[in-house]
């Protein structure tokens, strides 16, 4: 999950709480946006609050990385750095 959105253009960072379910996202606005994470998120098998994710991706998940669907995402957008 930390990798698929760490993927997307303009994140800055992504870690996953596992006591807590969420994973914390940090980006850029003017370069993606909320919607795009969860997408990316949602392609790698993870659902979130706004898109469930993909069956098939799910599926081919370690059993350990397998979960009980209940994930909410904590973004923080309209951070822009020079470094990206």
């Amino acid at each position: 999950m930390e990798k698929a959105a760490n993927g997307v253009q303009g994140v800055s960072s992504a870690n996953w709480d596992v006591e807590k379910k969420k994973i914390e996202v940090s980006y850029d606005d003017t370069k993606t946006n909320a919607m795009s994470i969860h997408n990316a998120i949602a392609a790698s098998g993870y659902d979130t609050e706004k898109v469930s994710g993909d069956e098939e991706a799910y599926k081919n998940l370690p059993v350990c990385c397998q979960y009980d669907h209940e994930m909410m995402m904590n973004q923080s957008g309209g951070e822009k750095s020079d470094d990206h």
